[in-house]
């Protein structure tokens, strides 16, 4: 029988002073931002994931973001560029929409703390087996950094 039982996504299941890795949502362009989540809720065989997440100040391009993703920032300021857009600043108490698909950069200005809710087209599993078989075709050279953000986040 499937659980219907509320999940509390909490901004202090990542401690103040945690340290995360290195960031692979997208290409680090400058800085070095490291990151880290907690995922807390895991739905719909691995179409749907939410919990919090956190980065440090850098610069990172994005390109074909896997997700739909509704975020609400806890803390911290981000200025997110589209691909041939206009530069929005977001900061603590924002909420946005990152449409599947999105491409342009993350410039983390102070460490971002987020809600986040994503949905994918398809289970992360999934898509990490697809991407794994691109590498391993002949003439790939070990896939490209962009290939990272394909769900190595979440």
């Amino acid at each position: 029988m499937p659980d219907f039982t509320p999940v509390p996504i909490e901004s202090r299941r990542i401690a103040d002073d945690e340290i995360g890795k290195p960031a692979v949502f997208g290409a680090i362009l400058s800085g070095q931002p490291q990151e880290i989540h907690r995922n807390l809720f895991d739905g719909d065989h691995g179409r749907f994931k939410s919990g919090v997440w956190q980065c440090t100040p850098g610069v990172v391009a994005m390109r074909d973001w896997p997700y739909h993703e509704f975020c609400v920032l806890l803390s911290g300021r981000v200025i997110i560029t589209p691909e041939g857009g206009t530069p929005r600043e977001y900061r603590a108490g924002d909420a946005l929409v990152l449409p599947m698909g999105f491409t342009g950069t993350w410039e983390i200005l102070e460490t971002v703390r987020k809600y986040y809710a994503v949905q994918a087209r398809q289970p992360l599993l999934r898509r990490v087996k697809e991407r794994v078989k691109g590498w391993l075709r002949p003439g790939n050279k070990g896939g490209q950094a962009a290939d990272a953000q394909a769900g190595a986040a979440f």
